[in-house]
Order: C-alpha cells, then structure tokens, then sequence
C-alpha cells in the first residue's frame, strides 16, 4: 500500500490511526464490493491495490523485483508457499519445519490481512472524496498536477528513476495523480475544520478531535459492504475496532 510520506499532514495522519487511510486509492466499473453512498469500489480496484501493498510492505523502495510470493495469490498460494520455503525464519524454531498446510495457512492469513487493509483505505478514501464534495470543496486539475510534479521532483529527481519505481511497485501515473487529488481534499477539508483563522492551537486541536471522532461515524453509516468484504467502516461490521496504524 501507498506508505505514509514526512509531507503528509496532521489530519491525514490521525485519520489514517483511526480508520487506516493511506490516502490512495478510488472506484472503478465492475464487480461492485463495496458502495460508499452513490459511489461503488469494485473487485478490480481491490485487485490491484492488493499487490501494491504487498510489494510496498515487503520493501518501501525496492530497487529490484520482489520475489514473486511476496505477493499471496488465493487459492493455491503455490509462489507464497515455496518464498516461505526458501525464506529464513527471523526467529530461531526449535521444533520441526512448518508443513505445506500450514504455510498454505500462512498465506491464507497474509492474504487476508491485506485485503482488510487495502479495504479500509479505499473506503476511507471514498469517504474525503465525498466530504469534500458535501463542504463545496474542489481540487482543480492544475492543483493536482502541480503537486504530483512537486512530490516526484522531491522523491524522484530523474524520470527514469520514477518510472521504474512505478513499474517495481505496479502503479500508474493515473494512481499517482488520484493520491494528489486526495491529499489536496485532506489539506482543504483540514483547513475548513482545524486551521480556520482566529483560532488558539488549543481551539484548532478541538476542532481536530471533533471532526475525527464523527467523521467515520458519519460515513460508516453510508458505507455498504458485501459479504466476505466487511472491515471496520461498514455499516455491517460489528467487530472490535482496528489497533490504530501508526506511522
């Protein structure tokens, strides 16, 4: 998944403690999972922020290709099986190697726990999408470009250099150019609701708590979810809340 950059601001980054933002991310046709009021994210979408985050988890910048079971493909998990094979345990086990089942499961649970992820920041991301649509607030095409230029310039001076980045991970500039957008909405609906002019720093942290305590209560409300789908941020989910993501 799209980690967390030392650009990213105060809201975004309690936002993404309480819900699990990474702030990239949308809705694409087919197979609908999930609706965020009139708004859908589709299996494909989920599909291909999957990898993304396995890749992203596994190495921050790579440099070269990850080994292919990085990434747990159901519902064989043949590639994550054996990369777990020829992995070195991190802690010495005394007892006996694990069993192909039992890696299989390892898998399964990685898997699994990718999806939740990716699950929580797409319908988090719907979430300031449609926020920021309620509150009048717009991002302009030049705004979005502007800051994709200004953030590959800071990370990536040389062209070629992006690209490969961009191929090593499996995202697009279509992918880049959303994660703009969104991180545009953040700093708008951000200064809507804390940094508003004539408040203390103690009036603006308020403002802060407020706004994050009902902003995911507002939208789980409108958020539906398929079975198989639900995470913390569907109306249907009744589990225990997420341990917060911290960065």
């Amino acid at each position: 998944m799209c980690k967390a950059k030392s650009y990213i601001s105060t809201l975004s980054a309690i936002i993404i403690a309480v819900v699990g933002l990474a702030a990239c991310g949308g809705s694409a046709s087919g197979e609908a999972v999930v609706r965020v009021g009139g708004r859908s994210i589709s299996k494909a979408t989920l599909d291909h922020w999957i990898p993304i985050e396995a890749i992203l988890t596994y190495d921050l910048s790579p440099r070269k290709p990850v080994p292919k079971g990085v990434v747990p493909v159901p519902p064989d998990y043949t590639a994550c099986i054996a990369f777990l094979k020829s992995t070195p345990q991190k802690l010495v086990q005394s007892g006996p190697k694990p069993t192909v089942v039992q890696l299989k499961s390892q898998c399964r649970q990685r898997y699994q726990m990718l999806k939740q992820t990716v699950l929580r920041f797409l319908i988090t991301t719907e979430w300031l999408i449609d926020e920021g649509a309620e509150q009048g607030l717009k991002v302009t095409d030049k705004e979005i470009i502007q800051r994709y230029e200004q953030v590959k310039k800071i990370e990536f001076p040389k062209n070629a250099e992006f690209e490969r980045h961009l191929a090593l991970i499996g995202e697009t500039v279509a992918d880049q150019l959303f994660r703009s957008k969104v991180k545009l909405l953040v700093a708008k609906i951000e200064q809507k609701f804390v940094y508003k002019k004539g408040l203390t720093v103690e009036q603006q942290q308020q403002a802060l708590g407020r706004f994050v305590k009902e902003f995911p209560k507002k939208w789980a409300a409108r958020t539906s979810c398929r079975a198989g789908y639900v995470v913390p941020g569907c109306e249907q989910y009744k589990g225990p809340e997420p341990p917060e993501i911290r960065i």
